[in-house]
């Protein structure tokens, strides 16, 4: 396996200003939650779950979708934002998650001849990737069913915020992920990163 470590990032336009009030709302929903349910210590991936599940019923899952991923405007480039995703993803949205992030590539392949993913990881954890792993699982069985060529169209999956202990990671999620999309994978750090937004923070 081979993962490229990001030496130079290209300036690309992210429309982080979509995300940014959701979040917000988000956030004030999940602090709500725990001020009302005291944190579990023990059982942190259940409780997560349930808020998660919460979430996503109490918001517009199509809105949440649209903050959760995006292609950059004038370009072939899907961006997914992992802060956003984390706070309302469940298992029972998995799948319309993946069917929505697949929708955008055909167009992206019939103007460019080709697509782009960018991925946002800031804050992913050991935890996480243990707790999501099922998403790569579906984003396999959603292509297959629907027999795309995803593989080859794809040129480059670029990973931003990089998290410290990817090489534990990617034990856990790499052996899901096809050995051709593999060696797509660019890993920038967290310091690299913040060259990447050009928005005002």
């Amino acid at each position: 396996m081979r993962i490229t470590k990001g030496i130079k990032i290209n300036h690309i336009y992210i429309n982080n200003i979509m995300s940014s009030n959701i979040l917000e709302e988000l956030e004030k929903y999940k602090q709500s939650y725990y001020s009302e349910n005291k944190k579990n210590v023990i059982f942190k991936k259940d409780q997560k779950m349930e808020v998660a599940s919460k979430i996503a019923t109490e918001f517009n899952i199509e809105e949440l979708l649209m903050k959760t991923a995006y292609v950059i405007p004038g370009t072939n480039k899907i961006y997914i934002d992992y802060l956003v995703f984390k706070l309302y993803a469940h298992p029972t949205n998995y799948t319309r998650l993946v069917e929505y992030i697949q929708s955008m590539i055909p167009d992206c392949v019939r103007k460019y001849g080709a697509f782009e993913c960018h991925l946002n990881l800031s804050t992913f954890t050991v935890s996480a990737a243990e707790r999501y792993k099922q998403i790569a699982e579906i984003f396999n069985s959603v292509g297959l069913q629907n027999d795309t060529d995803y593989s080859n169209q794809l040129t480059h999956l670029y990973v931003y915020n990089t998290p410290s202990a990817i090489d534990h990671i990617s034990k856990i999620i790499f052996y899901l992920i096809e050995p051709v999309l593999r060696n797509k994978i660019v890993l920038y750090t967290k310091s690299e990163s913040v060259l990447l937004n050009p928005l005002p923070k």
